[in-house]
């Protein structure tokens, strides 16, 4: 693959996009572009998409954290991106994104994955706003409840659930464009 090319992965169910980042960076930044950043554009489509229903998403919105978060990134990188389940995410972060080893290092627009086990269940979300110095910030992803795409996690209690409770582990991706060239399996 060469350096700024993209995997070719199909759209889900050929959906209409949100708005297109331009509209919602010239609103949120009365028009001044130059500091865009790729964290940036994925934390507004992600509030963007705040409701989204996901019920027609692979695993039929009570196992669509990994579909939902996928659209969003397909958005905000301007690409075809359908990737379904948890752990096929994580491998396409792995191999496209640069791992964030502190909680302090996380801005709004990073993701933060806890790839499931052989016996649980992980999840997967979009790094909001700061909520608190410690640091802790708002998360958001996939409601198993609702089967929408809502802000119904925080950081502390993201961990304290998936890697104290679940023990799994928890791990925070910024994705950079352009994307790094693959050094896995040709994806």
């Amino acid at each position: 693959m060469n350096e700024g090319s993209y995997p070719s992965i199909t759209a889900l169910h050929g959906e209409a996009l949100l708005p297109s980042f331009d509209d919602l960076y010239l609103k949120s930044s009365g028009g001044n572009k130059k500091n865009e950043t790729l964290s940036s554009r994925i934390y507004l489509i992600t509030l963007n998409s705040v409701g989204m229903d996901t019920g027609s998403f692979p695993g039929g919105g009570i196992y669509s954290s990994a579909a939902a978060v996928s659209k969003i990134l397909s958005q905000a990188l301007e690409i075809p991106l359908k990737i379904p389940y948890i752990a096929d995410l994580y491998d396409w972060l792995k191999a496209h994104a640069i791992l964030i080893k502190k909680p302090s290092e996380l801005i709004s627009g990073d993701i933060i994955i806890s790839p499931s086990s052989r016996d649980v269940q992980g999840h997967v979300g979009i790094i909001g706003e700061r909520i608190s110095e410690r640091p802790d910030f708002a998360i958001y992803s996939n409601s198993l409840d609702s089967c929408l795409f809502l802000k119904n996690w925080t950081l502390s209690r993201w961990r304290e659930y998936f890697e104290k409770d679940l023990k799994l582990n928890v791990y925070y991706f910024r994705l950079l464009k352009p994307l790094p060239q693959s050094t896995s399996n040709g994806s």
